[in-house]
């Protein structure tokens, strides 16, 4: 999984530096010849690219390619995809398990594809609930990760004696009759204090990593516990699964996992669109690129939603930042020069400037998007 702090370090990368994105899926045709693809692709590119890099720049620039070449000959990627960042000062490569799109730049570290792909990819938790407690797993960007444990701790030493049965071997106490009733119901309190403080744990831990959905997998009788403390706001992005998820090998664990989140994020979408677009006409939401950029950087929004791969250009104020469609090479709000840019590459760092998050749509729902104008928002 991408560590956190690195993503963080990448704009302060030294330049000059070749960013590199490439998919290197090994399952994919046009990697299984040799030379792979991504080689052949990176290559040819490079040759292109050099055109447009400056006289004084271009021996660094054709150390940095020789140095990408011979690093991907000599360890070929397992990964779908992979991203690296080559200088004189700087060699950061990042594996992914998600699909990747061919690119390459020269200057400063190209974070467009990377900032998007982040987006795309929702990051969601998992917690496996049994009689010995709980384990807390989060899932981001093709990878599973178990993040820790607690234990249930039943100290049973105080507890009054029990009726015991005699023995059938030395050593062996069998409790019997309303003693056996009564340690069950001790027993029971145990699971139940256990959870309702396992419910606080679950919602501190969804909100501060931001996961949404958290699928919560077990016994039913141990989820109803669980389920019964937790907040609305968590409920309302937890997902039962009453199923022993425990034991799975790893592989058919997280294709299960993969599974109940393709069909959640299915619902989860078209539930948002469908209030998106019926929204729209009564003010409760915008439409549109125009309407939903002013609505966002005029802090008029709850959210945004975007067809995944919608591909549009629009101007950015070099001064103030202010981004519309408007052609005008001058900035109407503050005299600033303004610059031709995609909206790909602007949208997430705006999102995150307004803190408003920024939803994907694919499949059906995002296809209703792009009829209706591609981008949304809901109106706070």
């Amino acid at each position: 999984m991408p560590d956190t702090k690195l993503i963080q370090s990448l704009p302060q990368i030294p330049t000059p530096v070749l960013t590199a994105y490439l998919e290197t899926n090994p399952t994919d045709s046009r990697n299984q010849r040799k030379p792979p693809g991504y080689l052949i692709w990176l290559k040819s590119q490079a040759k292109n690219l050099e055109e447009e890099v400056p006289q004084s720049e271009r021996k660094i620039f054709h150390q940095q390619v020789e140095r990408l070449k011979e690093y991907l000959l000599e360890n070929p990627p397992h990964a779908r995809g992979v991203v690296i960042f080559a200088g004189p000062e700087v060699w950061q490569s990042i594996f992914l398990r998600v699909d990747t799109k061919d690119e390459l730049f020269w200057g400063l570290p190209s974070l467009t594809q990377w900032l998007w792909t982040m987006e795309e990819h929702r990051a969601c938790g998992v917690v496996l609930a049994d009689r010995a407690g709980t384990r807390f797993f989060q899932y981001w960007m093709g990878e599973l990760t178990e993040e820790h444990e607690e234990n249930v701790k039943i100290n049973t030493a105080e507890w009054r004696r029990m009726d015991l049965m005699p023995p059938s071997q030395p050593g062996t106490e069998v409790i019997r009759g309303s003693h056996r009733d009564a340690f069950d119901r001790r027993m029971e309190a145990q699971y139940i204090r256990f959870y309702a403080k396992e419910a606080e744990h679950i919602r501190a831990w969804a909100d501060r990593k931001n996961l949404k959905p958290v699928f919560l997998a077990g016994p039913p009788k141990l989820l109803e516990l669980a389920w019964a403390e937790l907040p609305k706001s968590t409920q309302a992005r937890t997902v039962l699964i009453q199923e022993d998820l425990e034991h799975l090998p790893v592989a058919e664990f997280q294709a299960r996992i993969e599974a109940e989140l393709q069909r959640w994020e299915r619902e989860h979408e078209q539930a948002l669109i469908d209030e998106l677009l019926d929204g729209s006409g009564a003010g409760r939401a915008v439409v549109g690129v125009d309407e939903t950029l002013v609505g966002l950087q005029e802090g008029l929004l709850r959210d945004v939603v975007v067809a995944r791969g919608l591909e549009i250009q629009v101007s950015q104020c070099t001064k103030c930042g202010w981004i519309d469609r408007i052609s005008e090479p001058v900035c109407p709000a503050c005299g600033g020069a303004r610059r031709m840019t995609d909206l790909r590459a602007v949208l997430p760092p705006l999102a995150k400037r307004y803190k408003v998050p920024l939803e994907v749509i694919a499949e059906d729902a995002g296809e209703r998007l792009r009829k209706a104008g591609g981008i949304g928002g809901r109106v706070r």
